[in-house]
């Protein structure tokens, strides 16, 4: 067996094969054997069937076909391996001649990354954080409206009150929509959960009223369907209630934490350091991003199309899953980036290629630095998460990090990069 290898652009490598007559031979008595239990041939028992018989049943240019189709597997795995040549997706194979048997395969193989100099020098100050009155004042308002406690109202609709409705939705023809149906369905006046000017309809209606008005959609609606398209509604008003007045003070944080809390400045107390420890959290992850950015400048690689593309699949996945929890259908997402001239997967291009560069990068640093998770450092993150959950969930946990699991692996990987970033860390 030749095999010649070239280097081509992008990381793939072009092999070439030629096979003599004499190992091709070997791969005759192969194909025989792989046919013996595959055809039925009277007289004969599978298993026992005479090569030449089978040659004569399946045709020669079958038997040729299967005899070269092993040939090609085999002799491709072994030109890889004893080249060492490490493919990272399936060859594209053309056959330049049968007599002598040849064939180049060009396949994309794991990129060449380099690491320019100065990388050990990247340092990256977390960015400091505090709490703000802003912060707490928006915290504060959203508990006040989440503690609200509703009264029926023997009055008119008006804004901030909450209502139940029964709603149908027709087109301009009088023929029923779906999903524009509901019975007692709740609505806060003012919060916009509808379309919009649907809301606005029902201010100044009183209990048991009925309704109709007609609501243009708007044109960018998730739903096709939907978008830009007149719809008639009837209402129907069944429930009116107002809020209680509620005011920011020491009963209010006794209220609301059962007890807990007997002042609102306990309370305030309590939300700052959540707030911070929310922060902290969302700094370290800031500052993970930010050395990534600043490392990855000095990678360099030329990253394979087949690993950029198989990288976009991965993202499609993960906004195809974000879309979908909208409520929205993925060919309608598909139709509306269509309309704007915009092709899903090239917009997704670049940001595959360099998450694809700094993955690669990040492991060669591993390796340069020496970074590296202990057994003991693993079992204290575990031990760490185990606290957030009751003791019965223990053994449940251990199970989830079994030797081998892929959780572990994450979690390793997790702690190496961890590790990394605080080797940048200003």
């Amino acid at each position: 067996m030749k095999v010649q290898i070239e280097k081509l652009k992008k990381s793939e490598v072009k092999i070439t094969v030629e096979v003599s007559e004499k190992t091709l031979l070997t791969y005759k008595s192969e194909t025989a054997k792989i046919l013996q239990n595959e055809v039925k041939i009277d007289g004969f028992r599978p298993g026992h069937i005479p090569l030449d018989v089978i040659e004569k049943h399946v045709g020669e240019k079958t038997f040729k076909a299967h005899m070269m189709e092993i040939a090609l597997s085999d002799t491709y795995e072994k030109a890889i391996k004893e080249n060492d040549v490490k493919p990272v997706a399936y060859p594209k194979v053309t056959v330049i001649s049968e007599d002598p048997f040849k064939y180049e395969a060009i396949v994309s193989v794991f990129p060449e990354l380099t690491i320019k100099d100065g990388y050990e020098k990247v340092k990256v100050a977390a960015k400091k954080q505090e709490v703000s009155e802003k912060e707490m004042d928006e915290v504060l308002e959203n508990l006040l409206k989440k503690g609200r406690k509703w009264h029926d109202a023997d009055r008119a609709v008006q804004k901030n009150d909450r209502v139940e409705i029964d709603f149908d939705g027709k087109d301009m023809q009088g023929v029923p929509l779906d999903g524009t149906s509901s019975k007692n369905h709740p609505v806060i006046i003012g919060e916009n959960y509808f379309i919009p000017g649907f809301e606005e309809e029902l201010i100044g209606l009183k209990k048991d009223d009925e309704k109709d008005f007609e609501i243009t959609f708007p044109k960018d609606y998730h739903s096709k369907n939907f978008q830009n398209k007149k719809v008639k509604f009837h209402v129907k008003l069944n429930r009116i209630e107002e809020s209680e007045t509620q005011e920011l003070n020491d009963a209010f944080a006794e209220d609301l934490t059962d007890g807990k809390h007997k002042t609102l400045a306990d309370l305030k107390v309590e939300i700052k350091t959540e707030l911070g420890h929310q922060k902290e959290h969302d700094a370290e992850i800031q500052l993970e991003n930010d050395v990534i950015e600043k490392l990855s400048e000095y990678f360099e690689a030329e990253v394979p199309d087949s690993m950029v593309e198989r990288e976009i699949d991965l993202l499609l996945e993960r906004l195809k899953s974000e879309v979908t929890k909208t409520g929205m259908k993925w060919e309608d997402y598909e139709s509306l980036k269509k309309q704007d001239g915009k092709d899903i997967r090239e917009e997704f291009r670049a940001q595959a290629g360099k998450q694809v560069l700094i993955r690669l990068g990040i492991e060669k640093l591993y390796e340069a630095e020496k970074i590296t998770v202990s057994d003991e450092d693993i079992q204290t993150e575990i031990a760490h998460q185990m606290g957030h959950y009751p003791k019965e969930y223990a053994e449940k946990m251990k199970d989830y990090y079994a030797e081998g699991s892929k959780q572990l692996e994450q979690l390793k990987n997790q702690l190496m990069l961890k590790n990394l970033i605080k080797k940048h860390k200003a």
